[in-house]
């Protein structure tokens, strides 16, 4: 199923870029803590939609029917990991906290638009392809 994990690459990449724009935005908005906050918060949601693409993904070759569960587990775990992350900034480096959580969004964005693109331009069969004679 590696057509179905074709979108990393990109997505990757995009949020690469994303982590360097948002450093250049904090450093500029909020000095020395958004130059590391914002783009740690790309670096986060880029991670955790990685991680739940590689969690769903091992789901599906034990049994299909268990995408769906993993896919609402692994989106409550990265929810819980946020705010514990936004928490955890809060309390040590307060004056990040906006820049992360800026960068969160911009690299939750920049990822879900990446994968949208792709999966606009991808050629996915819709037949099985390797069907008995």
């Amino acid at each position: 199923m590696k057509t179905a994990r074709g979108f990393l690459k990109p997505c990757f990449a995009v949020a690469g870029i994303a982590a360097v724009i948002a450093a250049v935005v904090g450093w500029i908005t909020a000095g020395g803590p958004g130059a590391w906050g914002a783009p740690a918060g790309v670096a986060l949601a880029a991670l955790g939609f990685a991680g739940s693409v590689q969690a769903v993904a091992a789901a599906e070759k034990i049994d299909l029917r268990l995408t769906l569960p993993m896919a609402l587990i692994t989106y409550a775990l990265k929810l819980v990991v946020a705010f514990f992350a936004l928490w955890t900034v809060q309390s040590t480096v307060p004056n990040a906290l906006l820049p992360f959580a800026c960068g969160i969004v911009g690299g939750a964005v920049a990822w879900l638009a990446t994968q949208a693109v792709w999966a606009y331009k991808a050629k996915i069969p819709y037949i099985e392809l390797d069907q008995p004679s």
